[in-house]
């Protein structure tokens, strides 16, 4: 009897275990029957990667897109390597801080900055810092808030382009401090002429299908359920053999440099 009570696990030991598995048990449980609520960051190196529902995005080819063959041999470059990063990858999922397939995954500057800078380029690395590079080079072409796809104020739009959004955009475009969003604009598909645009994302979509990651989407200057405006376009300086437009631009089609923020 005495070696029987010796060998008894104490209940201040026991105790904690069984609590910490209940509520593991508890916790599986509420996100099997509950999924939307189960999203969660997890961590992946120094960056984070968001678990969501929504699936890869699409991919296309060179040959889908309308006109690529017409356009300066700077821009081709440019949007070959857009797509060819998705192409050559099994997925790259949106991953906050990615800017490098290496790491697993982008965040939306990350991706147009590892485009870039693979066909010599010196751009910026943050969403912000993209838009005022355009901004002080007069590469930038604003929007106002009120434009559709077909305003006149998109004449200009061409196959890679960096596209901008913000949140509570100041009026005067020039000025915003905060960009939210930044892609790249690839043209329109020759199955049905609708824009397009590769970015890294989670949520917007692909003919009306949500998805995760960097890859191709619909071009929409305002994206459903969305708060973010498109603000502005332009090529990124120092890309060679731009072409020109073929209507001339109203004299304050530009923004006029302003020392960044």
């Amino acid at each position: 009897m005495t070696a029987s009570v010796r060998n008894r696990v104490p209940w201040r030991v026991v105790l904690p275990v069984l609590v910490g598995g209940l509520v593991a048990i508890t916790s599986i449980a509420w996100a099997t029957l509950n999924p939307s609520d189960a999203a969660a960051d997890i961590l992946g190196g120094n960056a984070r990667v968001k678990a969501t529902n929504n699936g890869q995005p699409a991919r296309i080819d060179i040959k889908d897109l309308q006109e690529f063959s017409e356009l300066p041999a700077g821009r081709r470059k440019l949007v070959e390597t857009a797509i060819a990063v998705s192409n050559n990858s099994p997925w790259l999922p949106y991953l906050y801080g990615g800017a490098d397939p290496t790491s697993g995954g982008f965040d939306c500057s990350g991706a147009m900055y590892y485009v870039m800078t693979s066909v010599g380029l010196t751009p910026p690395r943050t969403a912000m810092g993209q838009y005022v590079w355009l901004r002080d080079h007069q590469h930038l072409r604003i929007v106002p808030d009120n434009a559709t796809n077909d305003h006149s104020s998109l004449a200009w739009l061409r196959p890679g382009d960096l596209l901008f959004w913000a949140t509570d955009p100041p009026a005067d475009h020039a000025d915003i401090t905060t960009i939210t969003h930044v892609a790249m604009y690839l043209g329109r598909e020759k199955k049905d002429g609708l824009q397009i645009m590769a970015n890294a994302t989670d949520g917007r979509s692909y003919r009306g299908t949500k998805a995760n990651g960097y890859g191709v989407y619909d071009f929409r200057l305002s994206p459903e359920a969305s708060q973010s405006t498109f603000v502005g376009y332009g090529p990124p300086p120092g890309m060679t053999e731009i072409g020109q437009p073929s209507a001339p631009a109203p004299d304050d089609a530009f923004a006029k440099p302003t020392q960044a923020r």
